[in-house]
């Protein structure tokens, strides 16, 4: 009996698919099980500022999506981080009665939410998160909003938003194998949210767009971005629903990255000098208007140092260098912070992702047929398992089977099922 017999059609999501690639017994654990990491101690703090700046981009794409009359559709609601607080969208037309009374202030509201959360934690989880990006969540988001929107300044004119956090589900492909002639249907539905869709008045075509955070952003080419199956997946699923919109299908991924870590004052040596690398300031951990505005000094004549010699005499005011704003000032500095990237869908690659994940689905299938059998899946046991939330579990369910009686609360495991 073939599996498509046995198991009716089921729908799965690119995480699904990706973590199934990683080990069929890990995506067992979490999407048939229900099972997560519950560790008190594990703060989450580059997965929950990247949600944050998620919903805050996401608010900000509504606001001038509203504006501009743009948008075709719009969630209910803007989701933060597990368990959080979040901002409930009224109806596109409430929307624009909002805005055309000044009373539309998505990006307000998300930011007093995030206060709230902040408020809520315990100092030794703000502490933790303080240490990792550098400062406190709202500053954060408040600071990186504006720089976002002063280095994309000359781009987001020629953006017009038309959705954002679309949700599409598409029937996945019948594959034909070219030698035997016969016929795979997966008998499943993927699924996934682009986080935004716009219409580039530029280039004349529609756009999907993934925001990313980063702890460092690397330089990423088109070819990197190309080989990124999750967006051009994205864009094959949500083509259908975009295409009815009167401005024609996905033509392009985008990816806008930023950088969660907050820019920190430079170093400046007792004889005055910014600290050196190669010979050049090291001013890679700043930005240009941290650096102009410390160097400023708390009385606006510049920073006090205090010299090498002994009597005090070599002591003086660090001023703003001009050799050093033209640095800040240059693109690459300023990719050390923001980075954009723009790569044409070309339906070759598109297909090589979906023959990737149609053979997934059928993977998946075989695994749902396997655990109803024999309650286990088959495992991918490598290195990386030292890294895998379910590590304790999967172990002992090696040793004493998979039917066993395990204490997933002394494992810090815990059963999102109800």
């Amino acid at each position: 009996m073939t599996v498509s017999e046995e198991t009716p059609r089921t729908w799965i999501s690119y995480s699904g698919i990706t973590t199934h690639r990683d080990c069929p017994q890990r995506w067992q654990y979490r999407y048939i099980r229900g099972l997560e990491k519950d560790d008190p101690d594990d703060v989450k703090v580059e997965l929950e500022f990247g949600n944050w700046w998620h919903a805050l981009r996401a608010a900000d794409s509504i606001e001038r999506g509203v504006a501009l009359g743009s948008l075709r559709e719009t969630p209910t609601r803007l989701r933060t981080v597990d368990d959080g607080p979040e901002v409930h969208l009224a109806p596109l037309g409430d929307l624009e009665a909002a805005h055309e009374s000044g009373d539309l202030d998505l990006r307000g509201e998300l930011l007093d939410h995030a206060q709230e959360w902040w408020d809520s934690l315990f100092p030794m989880v703000q502490e933790e998160w303080i240490k990792r990006i550098g400062t406190d969540l709202v500053t954060r988001l408040v600071y990186a909003d504006e720089r976002w929107h002063e280095r994309w300044a000359q781009e987001i004119p020629h953006e017009e938003p038309l959705a954002v956090e679309f949700f599409w589900k598409r029937e996945m492909p019948t594959l034909t194998d070219p030698q035997t002639a016969e016929v795979a249907d997966p008998e499943t539905d993927l699924l996934g949210y682009v986080d935004e869709i716009y219409y580039d008045t530029r280039r004349g075509m529609v756009v999907a767009r993934d925001h990313k955070t980063h702890k460092e952003i690397a330089r990423q080419s088109s070819a990197d971005n190309m080989m990124d199956s999750q967006l051009q997946i994205y864009a094959w699923g949500a083509s259908p629903d975009v295409t009815s919109w009167g401005k024609g299908p996905i033509k392009a991924v985008a990816y806008d990255r930023v950088k969660m870590v907050h820019p920190s004052t430079p170093n400046l040596t007792k004889s005055g000098r910014l600290a050196q690398r190669g010979g050049v300031p090291a001013v890679g951990s700043t930005d240009l208007v941290t650096y102009k505005e410390w160097a400023k000094g708390e009385n606006g004549d510049g920073v006090p140092y205090e010299g090498l010699r002994k009597d005090g005499s070599g002591a003086g005011m660090y001023t703003e260098e001009e050799s050093v704003v033209e640095q800040l000032s240059s693109s690459s500095a300023q990719s050390t912070w923001f980075q954009r990237s723009l790569t044409p869908l070309n339906m070759n690659v598109v297909r090589g992702h979906l023959r990737a994940a149609v053979d997934s689905a059928f993977d998946i299938r075989r695994t749902r047929v396997r655990v109803k059998e024999s309650h286990e899946a088959s495992r991918n046991l490598t290195s990386k398992c030292k890294w895998c939330p379910f590590v304790d579990l999967c172990r002992a369910e090696m040793l004493g089977g998979p039917d066993g009686d395990y204490d997933l609360e002394a494992m810090r495991l815990r059963s999102t099922r109800r």
